[in-house]
C-alpha cells in the first residue's frame, strides 16, 4: 500500500531513461526476473538492455491476455504488425476451454478485429480440464477446412472453480502442432511460491507466455498486472520503433504493445516480495490453501448446504438447499443480499451456466451460487463458521417466510403432506370424470423425486372436454384438497384457465411449440393478467409440462396413451 502511494509522487516515466533515472527500470527488470524465475522459465545471470527480460508489465488481466495473441499472431504471421494479416480473418481460430466465457479473450479478439465467432470452444472433462483427444480432433479438423489456429489457451486457475488444467499434457500437444500456447494463470501463479502447492503447475514452464495478475494474489493494489514469454525475443517481435519513442538500452518505451507511457507500478510487487519474503509468501499461500480444505469440508458436513466442485486453489463455492432450481435461486440471491446488507461478512454470489450435480442440477441449468475466495490473511475458520451459520439460519427463515415446503429423501411429515394431496385429488378427479379418457399430471417442483421444495403443486388435467361447469367443479376440487393440506396456491394464472386443457388444445400447443421472436429465440412472457389469461399462455404452459418431467397421479389407459403421444410430438419441437 505505501509502494502505491509512493508512486505518483515519484512520477517515474518508463518510457525514457535519459529524463528519469534508470533505476526504477532495474526494479521492474528485477520483478520480471524474480516472477519468471518462480514459474521456471529461462532466465540470464545478466542483462544488456531491457528488452531481453521478456515481459510487459499491463494494467490488468484483460490486456495481459491480449499481449500474448499479438505475439500469437506475429507467430502465425510473421511481420503482420508491419504488413498485416495475410489471410481473411475468419480463417483465424483461437481454441478456448468450453467453460464460463473469459471477458479478456472476447475482448481481445474484437480490439484485434478477429472476431469474437473465431472463438473455437473446446470440450472440457469433468475435472473442468481441456479434452486432449477433443483438443487432437479439432486441431485437426479446422487445418483440413483450411483455418490456421493462432493459439491455444488454458487456465492455471479458471475464472468459475479455479481448478489448474493439465499443462504438461496439452503443451506436449500443442508443441507438436507448432500451435501458440497461451496460459491465464491470473489466480494460479501464486502457487509458484508455494513448496507444497508448485507441482500443481507442472508444465507451466513449457507454454509460449503467461498472464500473471498479483493483484488478485499477493494483496497487491490494482492494477499491477503483466504477461511473460518463455522466450524473452518474442517481445521484439512485438516493439514498435518511433522517432518520438526511446528505444534506449534501458527504455520500456518500444518494448511493449497498445501502451506508451508507464507509471513505476512494479514498485508494488517488488515491495511485497522484499518486504514479505519469498518464503513467507509461500507459507501465506499455503495457509490460504488449507483454510479453503478446511472450508469445503465444514460446507459438506452441513446437510443444507451443498459444495459445487473442488478447486486447486483458495476457492469454496456452493448453494443453500438442495431444491427446484428457480426457488433455489431466489433463496441464494436473496441470501447474499441480506448478508451485504447487514456488513458482516462477504459472500460473492453469481449465475453459473451448466452446473451439473447429480443430487438436483440437470445439465444446462443456470444455479445462482455462493462463493469465498480465501486471500485475506485475517480470514479464520471461526469467521467462516459465523458466515456459514448465517447463511444457514437466513435460508431457513426465507424458507418458512415464503411457506415453502421440503420435499426430502425419507418419509417425513412434508413428503406425506405431498403424497396425501396428490392421492385426495386422484381419488375426486376419477369420481368426476368417470369412464372418460383424462390424464392428471403435476410439473416443476412438485414433480421432482428428491431434494425438492415447492410452495405450491402445480397440476394440469387433460381431457376431451373442458366445458365451463367441469372447469368450476375442478377448480373447487383443488382448492379444497390444497387448503385442507395447508399448500399454498399460484394464482398468477388463473385456476380456471390453466388447471383443465382439452388433448385437441394440447395437441396444438404440441404442434406449435413456443413462440417465437424475430431472432428465433422463445419470446419472453409478458406479467400482464391479460396475457397471463390467454390462449397464448396456456398453450406456452401446455407445451412446458409436455416437455419437462412431470409426474402422472391419475388416468385412463385412453388418456395415459394419448398424453404419451402428445409429448412425443412436443419433443420433437
Amino acid at each position: 500500500m505505501g509502494a502505491d502511494l509512493l508512486i505518483p509522487l515519484v512520477n517515474q516515466n518508463m518510457t525514457n531513461p535519459e529524463t528519469c533515472p534508470p533505476k526504477a527500470t532495474f526494479v521492474k527488470m528485477e520483478v520480471r526476473h524474480w516472477l519468471r524465475e518462480a514459474l521456471g522459465y529461462p532466465v540470464l545471470t545478466s542483462y544488456t538492455k531491457a528488452i531481453d527480460v521478456g515481459g510487459v508489465f499491463t494494467p490488468g488481466g484483460c490486456l495481459s491476455n491480449t499481449v500474448p495473441l499479438l505475439a500469437a499472431r506475429e507467430k502465425c504471421f510473421p511481420g503482420s504488425c508491419w504488413t498485416g494479416i495475410p489471410v481473411l480473418p475468419r480463417k483465424i481460430r483461437v481454441l478456448v476451454p468450453d467453460m464460463a466465457e473469459n471477458y479478456s479473450i472476447c475482448s481481445a479478439m474484437a480490439t484485434m478485429s478477429l472476431g469474437e465467432e473465431n472463438i473455437i470452444p473446446v470440450p472440457v472433462d469433468a475435472e473442468v480440464h481441456i479434452d486432449q483427444e477433443a483438443l487432437k480432433r479439432i486441431i485437426d479438423q479446422e487445418g483440413n477446412l483450411g483455418n490456421t489456429i493462432m493459439a491455444c489457451i488454458a487456465y492455471a486457475g479458471d475464472p468459475t472453480y479455479l481448478r489448474i488444467d493439465d499443462l504438461h499434457g496439452l503443451s506436449q500437444i500443442l508443441q507438436e502442432k507448432n500451435i501458440w500456447f497461451h496460459v491465464d494463470a491470473c489466480n494460479g501463479s501464486q502457487l509458484a511460491f508455494s513448496e507444497r502447492h508448485h507441482h500443481k503447475l507442472r508444465g507451466i514452464k513449457k507454454v509460449d507466455s503467461i498472464t500473471v495478475d498479483r493483484q488478485q494474489a499477493m494483496l497487491i493494489p490494482c492494477d499491477c498486472s503483466l504477461v511473460l514469454f518463455r522466450e524473452p525475443s518474442t517481445q521484439a517481435s512485438l516493439s514498435t520503433d518511433s522517432d518520438s519513442t526511446s528505444n534506449a538500452q534501458w527504455s520500456f518505451g518500444g518494448t511493449g504493445p497498445l501502451a506508451g507511457s508507464r507509471a513505476f507500478n512494479s514498485l508494488k510487487i517488488w515491495s511485497s516480495i522484499k518486504s514479505h519474503g519469498k518464503n513467507s509468501m509461500g507459507r501465506m499461500i499455503e495457509d490460504r490453501l488449507e483454510l479453503t480444505n478446511a472450508i469445503q469440508l465444514e460446507v459438506q458436513h452441513r446437510p443444507s448446504l451443498i459444495l459445487l466442485g473442488g478447486t486447486d486453489i483458495n476457492s469454496c463455492m456452493f448453494v443453500y438447499v438442495p431444491a427446484n432450481l428457480e426457488k433455489v435461486n431466489q433463496l441464494n440471491l436473496h441470501i447474499q443480499d441480506i448478508i451485504h446488507r447487514e456488513r458482516v461478512y462477504y459472500i460473492y454470489g453469481f449465475p453459473l451456466q451448466n452446473c451439473p450435480h447429480g443430487r438436483f442440477i440437470e445439465p444446462g441449468k443456470t444455479v445462482f451460487v455462493l462463493r469465498t475466495l480465501n486471500g485475506n490473511p485475517q480470514s479464520t475458520m471461526d469467521n467462516v463458521r459465523g458466515l456459514l451459520n448465517r447463511i444457514e439460519y437466513l435460508g431457513l427463515v426465507l424458507l418458512t417466510d415464503r411457506q415453502y415446503i421440503c420435499i426430502g429423501d425419507t418419509a417425513g411429515s412434508s413428503a406425506n403432506r405431498l403424497q396425501r394431496a396428490e392421492r385426495k385429488l386422484s381419488q375426486k378427479l376419477y369420481d368426476l370424470f368417470d369412464n372418460n379418457d383424462f390424464a392428471v399430471v403435476v410439473y416443476g417442483s412438485s414433480a421432482l423425486q428428491n431434494n425438492a421444495i415447492l410452495s405450491n403443486i402445480d397440476l394440469m388435467i387433460f381431457a376431451h372436454s373442458a366445458e365451463s361447469s367441469k372447469i368450476q367443479k375442478v377448480v373447487s376440487i383443488f382448492r379444497s384438497v390444497m387448503e385442507t393440506e395447508g399448500i399454498l396456491i399460484d394464482f398468477e394464472i388463473p385456476l380456471h384457465r390453466r388447471l383443465l386443457v382439452t388433448f385437441e388444445f394440447a395437441s396444438q400447443a404440441a404442434e406449435s411449440g413456443p413462440p417465437l421472436d424475430e431472432t428465433g429465440h422463445v419470446s419472453s412472457i409478458s406479467n400482464t393478467s391479460e396475457y397471463l389469461s390467454s390462449d397464448e399462455m396456456l398453450r406456452r404452459l401446455a407445451f412446458k409440462v409436455l416437455t419437462t418431467p412431470n409426474k402422472i397421479i391419475a388416468a385412463t389407459t385412453g388418456g395415459t396413451n394419448r398424453l404419451n403421444g402428445l409429448e412425443m410430438t412436443a419433443a420433437r419441437k
